[in-house]
């Protein structure tokens, strides 16, 4: 037998049966594509013949050329299963409006080839990750339904998959969201306070605010961030959010008979505006130095108003707190390490003829005598 004999050549391209490789008529059933996908893309029998990069190998046949694989990756370019030469991203359902969120809902996988990718059932292949789980760990997509549900990016709502109309500011939180309901003096706009959304900055995990926000933007005005107005704009000493501030702080008033305090008297000042339980009013009040503060009848036990257990209400507007009789009996029963104190009349003279007086030192925890 010899090699120069002439042989009829089996029908079909190569080692393949005709059509294999018609890229004019891929929806024929000996069009390659079919026979891989229905068999688990076997990519690793394309290159023993096609070599490592398809390139042509020992056949001298390149897969990159063909005119179908133009991409440097060949077949295992992503679009080639799902999406286009463009890339990876499928045209059904709301991929394009997702364009940024690839590995939040899937687990991109580093070759075709490996575990979980074309050896699971498609409806596994939704698992959430980063920015989706950040509100809560069960996330979770429903296929029969085509909704997600719980995930951060959507907040409470749950939009249909295949529902391409663009949603508004309120598809996804309130407008302005629920918890924004102890800023009702600044929520008529958002623009106020935050930047106007934009792609790779909205639905980032963190809270966008202007340059120009600062602790006035949101209470107080001028130079001091105390109320008033408060967050919900209310300005008078009698609402909750305003009460004594102005009080307790500023030294501008000419009525004070007790100095002013610094903010962190009674706050845990934040460095900054996002600062880690800055927005949460249920702990905004924090006394350092002891002492409580109880929100249901805005009372403080704390030194500065002596034996008052209470002491005034934050929203008495009547003058009463201003009284020497508010902190202590007029005059006090005991000293303040307990001895007795003298009976003397209830009258300011008589205080003066032991104690000095000057509201800028008056509560500072020390007991002023005469020289």
């Amino acid at each position: 037998m010899g090699c120069s004999a002439e042989r009829e050549r089996a029908p079909g391209e190569g080692a393949h049966p005709v059509g294999w490789a018609d890229i004019q008529n891929q929806d024929a059933p000996a069009f390659h594509r079919h026979f891989l996908r229905a068999n688990g893309e076997p990519l690793a029998r394309c290159r023993e013949c096609h070599g490592s990069d398809y390139s042509g190998g020992a056949v001298g046949v390149s897969c990159r050329s063909s005119g179908c694989h133009t991409n440097p990756e060949g077949p295992e370019f992503c679009g080639t299963c799902h999406g286009s030469d463009k890339g990876a991203r499928p045209s059904t359902g709301a991929h394009s409006i997702h364009i940024a969120y690839c590995t939040t809902c899937h687990n991109v996988p580093t070759q075709v080839s490996a575990p979980g990718h074309i050896d699971v059932d498609a409806a596994a292949i939704v698992q959430f990750s980063g920015i989706a789980v950040l509100r809560s760990p069960n996330a979770v997509w429903n296929k029969s339904i085509g909704r997600c549900t719980d995930t951060y990016c959507h907040g409470a709502q749950s939009p249909v998959w295949t529902n391409l109309t663009p949603i508004g500011c309120d598809g996804c939180h309130g407008h302005p969201p629920d918890d924004h309901s102890p800023w009702k003096r600044l929520t008529s706009t958002c623009i106020g306070c935050h930047p106007a959304p934009e792609a790779g900055r909205h639905i980032n995990g963190n809270v966008d605010l202007l340059a120009t926000v600062n602790c006035t933007s949101c209470h107080g005005q001028g130079n001091s961030a105390a109320p008033p107005p408060a967050l919900s704009g209310a300005t008078s000493a009698s609402e909750r959010g305003v009460g004594a501030h102005q009080r307790h702080v500023s030294s501008a008033l000419s009525d004070r008979m007790g100095r002013a305090v610094p903010c962190q008297t009674c706050h845990i000042v934040p460095a900054s505006i996002t600062a880690p339980g800055h927005f949460k009013p249920d702990v905004l009040v924090h006394l350092p130095n002891g002492g409580r503060f109880d929100s249901t009848t805005a009372t403080c036990t704390v030194d500065c108003h002596y034996n008052k257990i209470p002491g005034p209400s934050w929203t008495d507007t009547s003058g009463k707190p201003r009284q020497c009789n508010a902190c202590h009996e007029f005059p006090p029963v005991t000293t303040r390490n307990g001895t007795p104190h003298p009976s003397v009349n209830g009258v300011l003279a008589e205080c003066l003829a032991c104690h000095t007086y000057d509201p800028a030192t008056h509560v500072n925890g020390i007991v002023n005598f005469l020289p």
